[in-house]
């Protein structure tokens, strides 16, 4: 049980992560208003996924550990 605990815990902090990300990239889009961030800069497209994988990483790693403390 404490096992199902923690992967859903990490589960709870990608997701969480996948969000807030996405909507920051959309309220960039919204903000910058002329096309595609990644159209007009390729390069943000490689340092958008690597700090999201990055914050997807940290959320899981966070979320597992609160979730087996309880």
């Amino acid at each position: 049980m404490k096992l199902l605990r923690i992967i859903i815990g990490a589960a709870l902090g990608a997701i969480g992560a996948t969000v807030a990300a996405w909507c920051g990239l959309y309220l960039v889009g919204i903000v910058r208003g002329s096309g595609s961030l990644f159209d007009t800069n390729p390069e943000a497209a490689n340092c958008f996924f690597a700090a999201w994988f990055a914050l997807v990483l940290v959320a899981s790693i966070v979320g597992g550990v609160k979730a087996s403390r309880r």
